[in-house]
């Protein structure tokens, strides 16, 4: 999880990329950026809908869509005063959304509109702090940074759990590299992955801090932002990207359609990457 504070204003080999993908629902906004802010407090994650014409972004109090004319909806009222550090959606089937917080794991399989809490197995109550999720062959495969503990996995779309990985130290994002067959977090102390039930350490050339990580669904790139910028993972090969952003960023999504990745400054504002080129999303 990673915290944007208001200021001023996510047996068979994988199949696909799978981070927090997500899909657009007919929202009416009633809501501008700044009230989302003022109302859910933080910014927890964000994510482009597969048609590239949305924002979701989870907070203290609830998960948001951009809609129209750059207004924003709470996706459904059932998660209104819920903390939602991230969340899920089946490639397969859009209608199925995982979305886990401070208060546990939620599932919708109409598409968001109705919710039921899951997840036998986790701590009562389970304090998640960063979600991601894989669909491999016929099973959803889910992981959960539960504060305290460590992080705890599902094969069966959520159901039933068990501490997979213990945690010493606390876990900002997380994301699953298929073309790795890699689970990488952005730890409190560095970017770490795991690899025959070890962790190990991943060093990025001139990076000392990193805010959050992403998978990008369509072509398996690992991107991570840091105090230097955004780092991108390809074939083995860390580089810096050229692209410059307006401030620094410090949350970093997969994007959608000639979007490469989104992201969320310092300031909470949310940007794009498109043609090489950062620019605010409105």
């Amino acid at each position: 999880m990673v915290l944007v504070l208001l200021a001023g204003c996510g047996e068979s080999g994988p199949s696909k990329p799978a981070s927090p993908s997500v899909t657009a629902a007919a929202l009416k906004g009633d809501l501008t950026y700044q009230d989302v802010l003022e109302k859910g407090e933080t910014v927890h994650n964000l994510a482009m809908t597969m048609d590239a014409e949305r924002i979701w972004v989870g907070t203290h109090a609830g998960l948001y869509s951009s809609t129209t004319g750059g207004l924003w909806s709470l996706l459904s009222t059932q998660l209104e005063y819920h903390d939602i550090a991230g969340w899920f959606v089946d490639p397969e089937d859009p209608r199925q959304i995982y979305a886990a917080g401070s208060e546990g794991v939620l599932f919708s399989g109409d598409g968001g509109k109705q919710w039921s809490s899951i997840g036998s197995g986790l701590p009562s109550p389970a304090d998640i702090r960063s979600f991601a999720g894989i669909r491999e062959g016929e099973q959803i495969r889910l992981f959960a940074f539960v504060s305290g503990e460590g992080i705890y996995q599902s094969a069966d779309g959520g159901q039933k759990w068990s501490l997979w990985q213990p945690m010493d130290q606390e876990v900002f994002s997380m994301d699953f590299a298929p073309a790795e067959n890699r689970l990488y977090v952005a730890a409190q102390f560095s970017l770490l992955y795991n690899e025959d039930g070890e962790w190990k350490t991943e060093v990025l050339p001139g990076a000392q801090q990193i805010y959050s990580l992403s998978v990008d669904r369509r072509t398996g790139v690992l991107a991570v932002a840091t105090e230097q910028g955004i780092f991108e993972k390809a074939k083995g090969e860390w580089r810096l990207l050229d692209a410059r952003s307006p401030e620094k960023l410090i949350m970093i999504a997969s994007g959608e359609g000639d979007t490469k990745w989104v992201g969320v400054g310092e300031s909470a504002l949310i940007y794009k990457l498109t043609d090489n080129r950062w620019v605010k999303w409105n």
